[in-house]
């Protein structure tokens, strides 16, 4: 939806099920393509738990996709269901969006936890590598505290913050990235500041 595409998923269900290439779209932004994932495939993602080889139908959907991309970005829920999982199985490099207040905290080592005993138990290269801080109001008291106790928890990889911006909340709306929607405002300079950290720590 933030890049003005509406989709039910069922495209990238049937990828799934049938395990062919993803079904990728071409984007507002360039050089990004998209995969959408609606919610037909939320509905339906009990339908893999239990079968045989579903922790790995992305790794095996996405060996099938042709393409030239840097990157490939897998947007996951903030839980750990199979389609997290699937991400997890195909990945090296997992980077943690969380808002700093405490609750998230206590989130954020929970699924830290989560990511660390899948390494042990079914990919050993994949790990926590980055948390960016999101939707900060960088002049509490509050937000030191919570980058502190970031820094304790993984020590060099808490990325630049990226502050409470009414753009951010607006762009959704007209299906466009911060970027191309208000190019000049904070949000959109604060994920640039992001994109440019994680790419001289992942690439």
């Amino acid at each position: 939806m933030s890049f003005g595409i509406a989709d039910d998923g069922n495209a990238l269900l049937h990828a799934l099920q049938q395990t062919t290439a993803l079904p990728f779209l071409s984007t507002t932004a360039r050089g990004v393509d998209l995969v959408p994932a609606g919610h037909r495939l939320a509905e339906a993602r009990q339908r893999f738990v239990g079968a045989v080889g579903s922790e790995s139908l992305l790794m095996r959907c996405l060996r099938y996709t042709e393409g030239e991309w840097d990157f490939v970005i897998v947007d996951c829920p903030p839980s750990l269901g199979i389609l997290t999982i699937n991400a997890l199985k195909a990945t090296a490099h997992v980077v943690i969006p969380v808002e700093a207040n405490y609750l998230s905290y206590h989130a954020l080592t929970l699924m830290m936890q989560a990511v660390n005993t899948f390494r042990l138990r079914k990919n050993p290269v994949v790990a926590v590598r980055a948390i960016i801080p999101c939707r900060a109001q960088t002049q509490r008291r509050i937000h030191e505290e919570f980058l502190a106790m970031m820094e304790e928890v993984l020590p060099g990889r808490i990325g630049p913050t990226i502050r409470e911006n009414v753009s951010l909340a607006e762009a959704p709306g007209r299906g466009l990235p911060i970027v191309l929607f208000f190019p000049n405002s904070n949000g959109a300079y604060d994920y640039r500041r992001v994109a440019l950290w994680l790419l001289a720590r992942l690439a």
